[in-house]
């Protein structure tokens, strides 16, 4: 999608919905609408993030990864592309995008190279331990609380397994004029103090810049 139509989409999605209805379909797409008309703007608008967020996963062919919340399933079938002799696995609360990630990643399920599973991150049907990488973005804001959240991710991380958490910073939130009982925005120094005070070890975060909005991605260990 050329940028001059991605911007004249979201002019015109903001205009026909409530600032409350974009941020309810934001946090879990539902129907018609979350998945004909947001859906490519979540592709579009998350794509720089989510290279980042590939590019630090530094994935090997043998992994064992977790995608929460993958939306459309893009990042999924990308990650898919490397990880030859492991398993790539997903989990979101949204029916309406379970079904878009499915149709799109439907030959590696077949090839039973994928699994997609609906849930909440906050009680995950996995054991404990599975995953050498966990990888999320654009979720942290709809985690409350997020403390749940980053306490089952660490106990399905294998010990010095890795999350890749990407999102968009509080002044990021702000300049988008984003719905704040929705949107829990937190400065990139209160991401890491989260990821500190659950358990995680060696986290950082990094940031490149984009247009329209830099991307930033947390990363930090399991020890």
């Amino acid at each position: 999608m050329p940028n001059w139509l991605f911007i004249g989409l979201v002019r015109f999605v903001k205009a026909l919905l409530s600032d409350r209805t974009l941020a309810l379909q934001s946090r879990k797409p539902s129907g018609f609408l979350g998945r004909f008309v947001l859906q490519p703007l979540f592709i579009k608008g998350n794509a720089e993030l989510n290279a980042l967020l590939l590019s630090q996963l530094k994935l090997q062919p043998d992994n064992r990864v977790l995608e929460i919340g993958f939306g459309p399933g893009v990042l999924l079938n990308q990650m898919a592309d490397l990880v030859s002799c492991g398993h790539v696995y997903g989990l979101d609360f949204s029916e309406t995008m379970f079904q878009a990630a499915s149709q799109r990643n439907q030959a590696w399920i077949l090839e039973e190279r994928m699994t997609l599973r609906l849930g909440s991150s906050d009680a995950m049907p996995f054991e404990a331990n599975t995953f050498d990488k966990v990888a999320t973005a654009n979720t942290l804001y709809f985690w409350q609380p997020p403390e749940s959240h980053l306490q089952e991710i660490y106990r399905v991380l294998k010990p010095t397994g890795l999350l890749v958490l990407g999102f968009r910073d509080e002044a990021q939130i702000e300049s988008m004029q984003l719905d704040r009982w929705i949107f829990n925005a937190y400065s990139q120094k209160a991401v890491k103090k989260l990821l500190k005070s659950a358990g995680f070890i060696n986290v950082e975060i990094i940031c490149q810049p984009a247009i329209p909005l830099d991307s930033y991605v947390a990363i930090a260990t399991k020890p």
